[in-house]
Order: structure tokens, then C-alpha cells, then sequence
């Protein structure tokens, strides 16, 4: 019937549009990605007294030069696109299942994990490298992962705090979003910059855990779990701590999200209109 057909339009057209909000989503926020990354992190001593995303981007600049700020491109283009194809078509299928957008998200972005850590992995690791020294790009992060004597397994480092955000996140995230369409005048880049904040406003602590451990020696690891880096954190830098990067954290997300959904709202609309 058509409700049937509408439906299987929309299970064949997630996946290519959740490809090019993904890729469109990684142009638009890589920079302010890093400068997050680097705030979060507390490998290289540079950024660790530093208390203010301007004086990262300045020490950045300073010692690196503007292209630093795209370190860990490379495997987010390469891989983001089907890291948001999985997401989405996850998505799509457990909302028609569930009928339940919150319940939904938190499946699929819980699932997604095992998709998306490695390429977050290699992507953090890569923009914690001192690109003056030359510290040999993605290559040099693969082997830093996969020659950690943990194997394949050094890749899905910060797995755990990935997967309690990616839950807790994606629910409020398709929450929001599913709402904020329903609200009559409320553009699509609205509804998605207020989509990545509702994700990012609820998971930030968690965020600035798995940063660190996604990007510390995994040879010679500060902190052997969640749990022990986040007392760290607390008991060195207070609660506040577990914001550090808030700004820019929330810059990138309004940013990359108000491009993606409404990349992904108007890639399904073209390509339900244009299937046949």
C-alpha cells in the first residue's frame, strides 16, 4: 500500500542521505573539533595550563600553523560518511519499529559505536600529534594503536564512555530534532543546531572522559580505566574539569549538526521526490 512504499522509499534513500550529512557535517566542524580535542586531552603538556579555547587556537597556530587545525581530517572523511549512513539507517529502522524517537536514538547511537570508535580513535589521536615535528599523520596513529600490545583492540580505546554518550546523546539528540520539526517556522538548521546542543549539553562530562582516554600512551596508559580518569579529573581540576571545552565543544556541534540535519532533511526530501 503506499504507506508501505512511502516507508521503503525512506529505508533506501537514509542511507545516502546520512553519507552526505556526515561528510558535510565533518567540513563544517573539524576545526573547532580540534581545538576541543586538544583542551580535552591531557597528553601534551602545551595545552594543559591553557584555559581558553582562544589561547589553544593561538598556541596552535603559533607553533603549527593553520593547518593543524585539520589534523584528523583524513579519517573522518574517509570514514564519517558510513559512520552517519549506519547511524541514520539504524535509526530509521528502530523508529518505524519502536515508534518512539528517544528510544530510537539511544539503540542506534548505543549500536553505532562499533562503527564509530575506531575512526574517533585514530581522528583524536591524530589531532593530539605536533604537526611541526612531524609526527607521521594517520600511519603513525594506526600504529600507536594496533602496536600498543592491544592489537585491533587499541582502536576501540574510550569504547565504553563512547558508548554511554553515543546512548545518553543520540536519545536527546533525535528527541530534539523529532520536536523542533513539528514546531511550525522552525527552520531545519534550527532544529539541528539545537539538536546537537540537547546532545552535547547532556553528555559533556562523559565527553571529556573519553577524549582522554581515547588519546592517552596506551603503551604506558596514565589512567587504566572510566572510572579512575574521571576521579583524576575531579580531584585535580574539580567538577568544572569535566567541562573543559565546553565552548568549543558547543560551537562545533551547533555548527556541524545545523549542517547535517539539514543536509540529511533535504537530501531524503530530493531523493523520496526523485525515486520511482
Amino acid at each position: 500500500d503506499g504507506l508501505g512504499c512511502g516507508h521503503m522509499h525512506k529505508n533506501h534513500a537514509a542511507p545516502l542521505a546520512g553519507a552526505l550529512s556526515g561528510i558535510s557535517q565533518v567540513l563544517a566542524e573539524q576545526p573547532f573539533d580540534t581545538i576541543k580535542i586538544r583542551m580535552q586531552s591531557t597528553l601534551d603538556i602545551r595545552f594543559n595550563s591553557v584555559h581558553t579555547p582562544t589561547l589553544v587556537l593561538k598556541r596552535t597556530i603559533a607553533d603549527e600553523g593553520w593547518p593543524a587545525l585539520l589534523q584528523g581530517l583524513l579519517p573522518r572523511v574517509a570514514f564519517y560518511g558510513v559512520v552517519k549512513l549506519s547511524l541514520f539507517s539504524l535509526y530509521e529502522t528502530l523508529r518505524q519499529t519502536l515508534r518512539n524517537p528517544t528510544a530510537a536514538g539511544a539503540l542506534a547511537g548505543g549500536l553505532n559505536t562499533v562503527v564509530s570508535c575506531p575512526q574517533d580513535v585514530l581522528k583524536s589521536r591524530m589531532q593530539m600529534q605536533m604537526r611541526a615535528a612531524r609526527q607521521g599523520g594517520l600511519w603513525a596513529a594506526w600504529k600507536d594503536c594496533v602496536g600498543s600490545g592491544r592489537g585491533l583492540r587499541g582502536l576501540y580505546a574510550g569504547w565504553q564512555p563512547l558508548v554511554a554518550r553515543d546512548t545518553l546523546g543520540y536519545s536527546m539528540y533525535f528527541t530534539m530534532f523529532h520536536h523542533a520539526r513539528r514546531l511550525e517556522g522552525v527552520p531545519v538548521w534550527l532544529a539541528g543546531g539545537a539538536s546537537g546542543l540537547a546532545f552535547y549539553m547532556s553528555t559533556l562530562p562523559i565527553d571529556r572522559i573519553k577524549t582522554i582516554m581515547m588519546t592517552q600512551d596506551l603503551r604506558t596508559p596514565t589512567h587504566s580505566s572510566s572510572l579512575a580518569a574521571f576521579g583524576s579529573v575531579v580531584q585535580t581540576q574539580g567538577v568544572s574539569g569535566l567541562y573543559r571545552g565546553c565552548l568549543p565543544t558547543l560551537l562545533r556541534t551547533f555548527v556541524g549538526q545545523a549542517v547535517a540535519l539539514t543536509v540529511y532533511d533535504r537530501a531524503m526530501s530530493a531523493l523520496d521526490d526523485s525515486w520511482w
